[in-house]
């Protein structure tokens, strides 16, 4: 059997970037409005009659696209079971300034709890009614099961 040389893998840098989260509005322009000066989110793209692009953070995105007429069928189409929730990790120091910034701004904070493993999280309503979560990390690590038992071979 004859090999062939192995041919030498291109450099390239290395990708970058993280999930794009697609939701379809119904008026993109109070979306952004919220969006941007509510959740003070970036923003990078758009017309605001049609879709907006957003910056959340560690080459992440969230695009807004109208519902109807959209610039972007396709999209509108992967997005059609649009997410009804969105969570946003916030360190534990800035938890406060964030529920007195909501507060502030008119945003009904809906609900207000401690989470099961430390931690803290707050919800808030988007135009749309998506319900958005801030939440700080967990305090302490998730409980770990015991190692599963091993069953040994007994030797008659």
């Amino acid at each position: 059997m004859v090999c062939a040389p192995m041919k030498k893998r291109p450099a390239i840098p290395r990708l970058d970037g993280g999930p794009q989260t697609i939701l379809l509005v119904e008026d993109v322009r109070l979306s952004v409005a919220f969006y941007r000066d509510q959740l003070r989110l970036d923003l990078k793209d758009g017309d605001t009659d049609r879709y907006a692009q957003f910056d959340t953070g560690d080459g992440a995105a969230l695009l807004l696209i109208k519902r109807k007429g959209s610039i972007a069928p396709m999209a509108a189409k992967m997005a059609e079971s649009s997410m009804q929730a969105l969570t946003f990790t916030v360190e534990d120091e800035g938890y406060d300034s964030w529920r007195k910034w909501l507060e502030k701004r008119g945003v009904e904070i809906e609900r207000e709890g401690r989470l099961v493993h430390g931690g803290r999280s707050l919800f808030v309503r988007d135009p749309d009614g998506r319900r958005i979560e801030f939440k700080t990390p967990a305090v302490a690590p998730a409980p770990s099961r015991p190692p599963m038992a091993v069953e040994r071979k007994r030797e008659d």
